[in-house]
């Protein structure tokens, strides 16, 4: 007898598509079963029965979107929790607090075990291929998932790395080989070919059947210059997660470079591997990769100058490759970075301190004011860079503290035809730079100490005896003011 299933995934954010949840729809449908997908909190998946209900989790600053999610549907299966299954990063890394807040036990690791979700059968969930056509049920109020022209898996599971700022190792044993080819052709069989693969891996590198694994992308039809379908529209593969610059060698690049990788991903954690990083990006342009979105970590271990340090590397990467193209076309490696925010492992929400005594709450701030303007990720042009970031670290900590609404109006308009870099600078801007600059060792520490907990309102009440001080704190109270008549040319700060 088919059984009725509701697969959910909360309604936090998120582009990718829920691969666990996709492959779990296939078993259930080849079983016979009925299978229903919503994202959220459903009223009318709450008023139905339900012989199963499947939550995913994602990251676990969702905690609380998650735990509402899980126990909307608990109450709506009467208490019944042995018939939900909850599972994911959230579940694998917070599992006993997941238990206490909702009386569920979490699904821990891979399916790759039947008795994890109880099954009366031998099949292996996590081998199965992912169902396509549940997303389909979600693609309303204009939410839908990206990639869903893609083929989504892993050729390798897992990471050698233990790395303290990643959960990896603690729920996906490393496995070196996963033949992706298979997938692909069960993917297509069921669902039609799609344009790009998307790998998921850890760490592909570390596999030592990487050879055996390009191979087979490239007999699934993923070869340099593949197209597809009437129109041939360039095929792509993007392991998403990014590669590690320490196993990239001569051959294993070489051996990328035989299929469409775009963009190529390589991820800068660390200050202390700028020349094993520089090496690795220096292979890729010598093997004509084209464009590199390199993943740059901040908040964890670092500083605010070596994170400056790791952009500014990039930027006079972008510049080497410029001078020295590849082909008589002058095409060359482009490198953009995309920064990404530490988070504890175990961190709740995202208003947390993760003990970094070298990033405080309005550097933090800053710089997501800066990102947000540029959407995420940093433009390979050297121009853009220091205009946005400053020309030394030293004035990339000057525009941190800035207040917001001068950090997202420092420029005039149609400030590229202006050359000289200063000169592009609102009069209020120029003045802050001048009054900060002329601040001593003592005096930028106090300032710094006022707004370090980006609290304004409590600024009213701190007592601030300095007056070179007291000009800049005066900029945070009034900056929606100044910004406000110098865009309307009443009055010059």
């Amino acid at each position: 007898m088919s059984k009725k299933i509701l697969l959910v995934e909360p309604a936090y954010k998120t582009k990718y598509p829920p691969l666990g949840l996709m492959k779990i729809s296939t078993y259930h449908k080849m079983r016979g079963d009925d299978v229903t997908f919503v994202k959220g909190c459903s009223t009318r998946a709450r008023n139905e029965f339900w012989d199963r209900v499947y939550i995913s989790t994602l990251f676990t600053y969702t905690w609380k979107e998650t735990v509402k999610t899980i126990k909307f549907y608990k109450e709506a299966l009467f208490y019944a929790s042995s018939n939900i299954y909850v599972g994911g990063i959230l579940a694998n890394i917070l599992p006993d607090e997941l238990y206490n807040a909702t009386g569920i036990l979490p699904v821990e690791g891979l399916l790759d075990d039947t008795k994890k979700l109880d099954q009366d059968d031998n099949i292996i969930i996590d081998d199965l291929p992912p169902d396509y056509e549940i997303l389909k049920q979600v693609e309303i109020n204009n939410f839908k998932y990206t990639h869903q022209d893609a083929y989504l898996g892993y050729a390798t599971r897992g990471c050698i790395r233990t790395c303290a700022f990643c959960a990896v190792h603690k729920f996906e044993p490393f496995k070196p080989y996963i033949k992706i080819s298979d997938k692909i052709k069960d993917i297509s069989n069921m669902y039609g070919e799609k344009q790009n693969l998307l790998l998921m891996d850890n760490n592909v590198l570390a596999s030592k059947h990487f050879e055996k694994i390009i191979n087979d992308i490239k007999d699934a039809g993923f070869y340099k210059g593949a197209t597809f379908g009437k129109t041939k529209k360039r095929r792509i593969v993007d392991f998403n997660q990014g590669l590690d610059a320490r196993l990239l060698t001569e051959k294993k690049m070489k051996k990328l470079s035989e299929i469409p990788l775009e963009p190529m991903r390589i991820a800068f954690d660390d200050i202390k591997y700028k020349k094993t990083y520089i090496k690795a990006v220096r292979l890729a342009h010598k093997y004509e990769q084209r464009y590199m979105s390199n993943y740059i970590l901040f908040n964890f271990r670092d500083t605010p100058e070596d994170f400056y340090e790791r952009l500014e590397i990039n930027i006079k990467l972008n510049e080497e490759f410029a001078k020295k193209p590849f082909n008589s076309n002058g095409a060359r490696t482009i490198i953009y970075s995309f920064p990404m925010r530490y988070f504890p492992l175990n961190a709740k929400n995202r208003v947390v301190d993760t003990g970094n005594k070298y990033w405080n709450k309005r550097y933090l701030r800053g710089l997501q004011v800066i990102l947000n303007v540029m959407k995420g990720s940093v433009m390979p042009g050297a121009d853009f860079f220091y205009q946005a970031f400053g020309e030394t670290p030293e004035e990339f900590k000057s525009i941190l503290l800035m207040p917001d609404e001068f950090i997202m109006n420092r420029v005039k308009p149609n400030w590229q035809k202006i050359k000289e870099r200063t000169k592009r600078l609102r009069p209020y801007v120029e003045k802050w730079r001048a009054d900060y600059q002329s601040l001593s060792i003592k005096e930028r520490k106090a300032l710094i100490g006022i707004l370090v907990h980006n609290k304004i309102n409590n600024i009213h009440g701190s007592m601030i005896k300095n007056k070179k001080v007291i000009k800049l704190i005066e900029c945070h109270l009034n900056a929606e003011d100044i910004v406000s008549k110098n865009r309307n040319g009443q009055k010059k700060y």
